[in-house]
């Protein structure tokens, strides 16, 4: 049968090898939200790129089906 002290230095190792663990885990997910931010950021500027697209596409729609009723309207 193992002594105290020999169980004492076994759990002591174990909560020691648990702390390394933990800070392995904790630098990945920190690495993980890092990278999540990155990519939110990135995804947040397509987006208002995209937006102001349409907006440019639907202005230029709208002028143009103006200009082509104009047309007609002094053709007629």
């Amino acid at each position: 049968m193992a002594s105290v002290q020999e169980q004492r230095d076994k759990m002591h190792q174990i909560i020691a090898e648990t702390g390394a663990y933990q800070k392995t885990i904790f630098k990945k997910l920190d690495r993980i939200e890092m990278h999540l931010a990155t990519q939110n950021g990135r995804i947040n500027d397509l987006e208002k790129s995209q937006s102001l697209i349409k907006g440019i596409g639907i202005t230029v729609s709208i002028v143009l089906s103006a200009v082509i009723a104009l047309i007609k309207g002094e053709s007629s």
